[in-house]
């Protein structure tokens, strides 16, 4: 939201989800209560910051090799709920969004190598 008021798309930064000043990457991804609402509910440790993000310890069950791809929807997601809530003026809950990531998910699973990976990140 800092480079949408830069560019006088929008006349606040604060986040949309929680109003709190700083409504930057780090904020949406991490800080924001309802992100980190978004991490506990999936069962996952909350980044302590967004270039540690690779280093979260991966669920028990989810293949290594799928973690960046697991990451990379819900920082995905957690963008488009805040996009929702900017431009079209929906609001996203936490559960929204995760229902979002599951959705996202389940397309982007085929994109995996293996039937063994498929197999682990659909059960």
């Amino acid at each position: 939201k800092p480079n949408l008021l830069r560019k006088t798309i929008s006349s606040d930064s604060s986040c949309p989800w929680c109003n709190h000043a700083r409504g930057d990457a780090t904020h949406l991804a991490i800080l924001c209560p309802c992100a980190a609402q978004v991490w506990s509910i999936l069962g996952l440790q909350t980044p302590t910051c967004i270039g540690h993000i690779w280093d979260t310890p991966t669920p028990v069950g989810l293949d290594i090799n799928i973690w960046p791809t697991v990451a990379l929807i819900i920082l995905w997601k957690l963008w488009d709920s805040r996009n929702a809530r900017v431009f079209r003026n929906e609001i996203n809950s936490p559960l929204d969004t995760i229902r979002n990531v599951v959705s996202d998910f389940t397309l982007w699973v085929f994109r995996f190598k293996d039937s063994v990976s498929r197999e682990a990140a659909v059960s």
